[in-house]
Parts: C-alpha cells; sequence; structure tokens
C-alpha cells in the first residue's frame, strides 16, 4: 500500500528580474509519509526555501511563479486549488516556521493575538476559547502564558521563535515547513528548540520538511534527506543512505567542509568556487565546474538520476563508481 502523504513531481519555480529569469528550482521531486521528517540541505542561494513557498503557494508574485509540476497533499493537487481554498489549507494542513521570527511576527499585534488569530480562521471558536488555548500553547513552549499579552519586541530572539512554533501548531497541522528555524539561536537554545518541535510532531503526529545548511541538526533531526543545488536534488535518500555513503562529489563536499573531532587537519575543505548563477545555468551537471572528478560527459546533455541502492538516489555519471570497483575487488580477492 502507498501511504504517501505529499508528493512532489517534476516542480519548477522562476522569479524575474527585469528581462533575466531565475530558474530557482528545476525538476525538483520527491515524496514525504505521514510522520516523516525530510530534510532540504544545500547551500544559501540553492533553492530550498523556495520548494517551501511552492508547497505553501506563498511565492512573492510577481516575480515568483511556478511554471510546471505537481504537489500533491494526500492525492490533491495544491496547485489546482483556488486562494480560497489554499487559504483554508494553510495554518490548518500545512504550517510555516520561518526562518526570522522578527519579520513573521506582526510588531503591531500582541503574540498572543496572533495565535489566536489563527485559531479563529480555521476553527470555530470563541474569543474566550481560543485565547484558553493560545495559553496552552505558549505554556507547551515554554513561555508563561501571561506573556500573552506582550508584544514581539519585548521577547529574546529564542523566545520569538518559540512563539512561531506556537502559532504554526496550534492547529495541529498535518504538515510543518521549518525554514532554518535556529539559524540565528546560539547552541543551547537551538537544542532546546529542536527538543520541543520534536516533541510537539510526536505528540500531534505531524510531517515536516525541514530546511537547514547544519548537517548536525539534520543528524538529529530528520529520517530522510535531500541534498539540493542550484534548484536540483543531487542526492536522495535515508539519513543513514545519505550520512553513511555520500556518493555525490557535492554532498561529500558538505561532508568534508565540517570540522572533525578525530582529525589533526589544521584547515578545514571548503568546496571550491561558489553556486553557478541562476540565470544562465552551465549545461550538464550544475555542478561540473565545481566537481573534482568532472568528466566531458558531466557538461553535456540531462544527467539523470541513478539508483545507488534501494532507496538511495545519486544525480551523477559517477555514482557507485567506488562500490563497482570495491564489489569487484571482492569478487576477484574470493571475498564473494
Amino acid at each position: 500500500m502507498d501511504n504517501t502523504f505529499l508528493s512532489v513531481k517534476d516542480l519548477e519555480v522562476i522569479y524575474t528580474s527585469g528581462k533575466k529569469i531565475v530558474r530557482a528550482v528545476n525538476g525538483v521531486s520527491f515524496s514525504l509519509q505521514r510522520g516523516e521528517t525530510l530534510a532540504l540541505v544545500g547551500e544559501t542561494g540553492a533553492g530550498k526555501t523556495s520548494i517551501a513557498k511552492a508547497i505553501m503557494r506563498i511565492l512573492p508574485n510577481p516575480p515568483g511563479k511556478i511554471v510546471g509540476g505537481v504537489v500533491e497533499l494526500e492525492g490533491e493537487n495544491l496547485l489546482e486549488k483556488s486562494e480560497a481554498e489554499m487559504l483554508e489549507i494553510r495554518g490548518e494542513r500545512i504550517a510555516m516556521i520561518f526562518q526570522d521570527p522578527m519579520t513573521a511576527l506582526n510588531p503591531l499585534m500582541t503574540v498572543g493575538d496572533q495565535i489566536v488569530e489563527g485559531l479563529r480562521l480555521h476553527n470555530d471558536l470563541t474569543f474566550a476559547e481560543a485565547k484558553k488555548r493560545a495559553e496552552e500553547m505558549l505554556e507547551q513552549v515554554g513561555i508563561p502564558a501571561v506573556r500573552f499579552v506582550e508584544y514581539p519586541f519585548e521577547f529574546s530572539g529564542g523566545m520569538r521563535q518559540r512563539v512561531v512554533i506556537a502559532m504554526a501548531l496550534a492547529c495541529n497541522p498535518d504538515l510543518l515547513l521549518a525554514d532554518e528555524p535556529t539559524t540565528a539561536l546560539d547552541v543551547t537554545i537551538q537544542a532546546q528548540v529542536l527538543n520541543l518541535i520534536k516533541s510537539l510532531r510526536q505528540k500531534y503526529g505531524t510531517s515536516m520538511i525541514l530546511i537547514s545548511h547544519d548537517l548536525g541538526v539534520v543528524a538529529q533531526t530528520c529520517d530522510s534527506v535531500a541534498i539540493v543545488y542550484a534548484g536540483q536534488i543531487m542526492e536522495y535518500g535515508t539519513k543513514r543512505h545519505v550520512f553513511k555513503n555520500p556518493c555525490h562529489p557535492y554532498t561529500r563536499g558538505l561532508f568534508n567542509s565540517l570540522p572533525s573531532m578525530n582529525s589533526d587537519s589544521d584547515r578545514l575543505k571548503p568546496i571550491e568556487g561558489t553556486l553557478p548563477d541562476p540565470t544562465n545555468l552551465p549545461d550538464g551537471c550544475p555542478f561540473h565546474p565545481r566537481c573534482p572528478r568532472a568528466t566531458q560527459e558531466c557538461k553535456i546533455g540531462v544527467i539523470e538520476p541513478v539508483k545507488v541502492e534501494p532507496g538511495h538516489i545519486c544525480r551523477c555519471i559517477h555514482a557507485g563508481a567506488e562500490k563497482s570497483v570495491e564489489d569487484s575487488k571482492r569478487i576477484h580477492s574470493g571475498e564473494v
């Protein structure tokens, strides 16, 4: 039985800038099971946030526009919904934790009123009932209910992020989109926020897409991982697949850029170069100008995903090459 909860197929998003077209998302496909957490990982500008905003249909239009693909939530294509129908879905079935809580909150409304507004929009509640529910949500995220009447500027960065989480989870959404929810927080508050999101997700059975460039956060939080580069998914699999057997040179570059407690090296190994210009993406693999393994084959045509192992795919013509060599050595040595 297919238990797919969210299915994204061949999603394409562009932004127009004058006469130029920015190709932000280029044929992205993935699926999510109910209760599962998927991480979208990549450098800033890779297209991760555009994917999430396209799912929620909140791209700024203009200049953003979805030009292709299908986004199915339990079999219903969200891209065919009217704006009125999407207003019902946002907040109730899909909610989003934005990267900067200060800009996500209305500075002229108390935090309590902002939670109440969403509750009353999607539920048949009186103000008193919604206020009680909002106070309960604040308590659940570690904020005393008496702070219901305070404004966003009266909270610290970590507390504002907790308010945004309370707002996102107030209506018990089926899907939570978390856009780098811990980027601006110190490590202590970061750990508290991640544990909070995890416990609330388990309590309400919420699926989640986590956008992050922090592989430590991904390892702690997620079930599956999609490595995003230049608007494409370069590698996709379970957390164990990607962390134990990274196949794409870009994925390996991300891991090599991390400091290691077991290494005596004096310097990190950053990925050379920068992301390609999204208005003029290179032919072939978009990573080939930065890739140490690039060949002429990488520079032409469309690079199709390769199945490395069940549930693990990689968009690289060299994917699995090392594994094939190792298997060959084992066969000739008599191990197999």
